[in-house]
């Protein structure tokens, strides 16, 4: 008798990121953060929680549009964006730096054999 294959499954997880460029002309990069979140609401959570960290140092005008994203409608597109299986994001300006969170939902295979871990997508993939 034929040893049985583990049967994959495939799940959908999403790929956050945040890069911070150094001027508002995106020409250099600053630093990079990245978060794997295992559903919608925890990968916009990400960028919430990230957001409100700034808005005291942000001036009149960004501080309002940051806020009416996180408190507002942007955050509630963004997540049944990320349902519907497509990419979203949101940006802002911080003083001389430009700010931009993405996220883009993937597909991860577990394999189900002797408690063997998912397979995740590289953080490249899709971009």
């Amino acid at each position: 008798m034929p040893d049985q294959q583990p049967v994959p499954s495939v799940t959908r997880v999403f790929w956050c990121e945040r890069v911070i460029y150094r001027t508002v002309e995106t020409d250099e990069i600053a630093k990079v953060s990245r978060h794997l979140a295992l559903d919608p609401s925890e990968a916009i959570r990400f960028i919430r929680l990230n957001v409100r960290a700034l808005v005291t140092g942000l001036p009149p005008r960004e501080r309002h549009r940051a806020l009416s994203w996180v408190d507002g409608g942007g955050c509630i597109g963004a997540i049944g964006a990320l349902h519907r299986g497509e990419p979203c994001g949101f940006s802002l300006s911080w003083g001389d730096a430009w700010i931009e969170w993405t996220v883009r939902p993937q597909l991860a295979v577990h394999v189900d054999d002797a408690g063997d871990d998912a397979v995740l997508p590289t953080p490249c993939e899709g971009c």
